[in-house]
């Protein structure tokens, strides 16, 4: 990996230390989403796969974990947030 392609990485990875854990497991779901979308964009480099295709597929299951887990928490007496 490049030095500009890990200092990429390192500062995604501090930014997302401080997004609000706004359900249990939520910052390393967008973790994961991270990676992916970072290995997308480098397979997507070498065999031009469809690279938007990929990474919404991916932010749409990010976003059903995020949904499935408020409706959890609403459903067991707490808030949303």
């Amino acid at each position: 990996m490049a030095y500009n392609d890990k200092k990429i990485l390192h500062v995604l990875m501090e930014e997302l230390k401080k997004t609000p854990e706004r359900c249990p497991g939520y910052r390393e779901e967008m973790g994961h989403l991270l990676g992916d979308v970072l290995s997308f964009e480098r397979e997507h480099t070498i065999a031009k796969i469809n690279v938007v295709q990929k990474i919404s597929e991916q932010v749409n299951t990010v976003g059903m974990f995020l949904h499935k887990s408020r409706s959890k928490n609403i459903s067991k007496g707490g808030n949303e947030e």
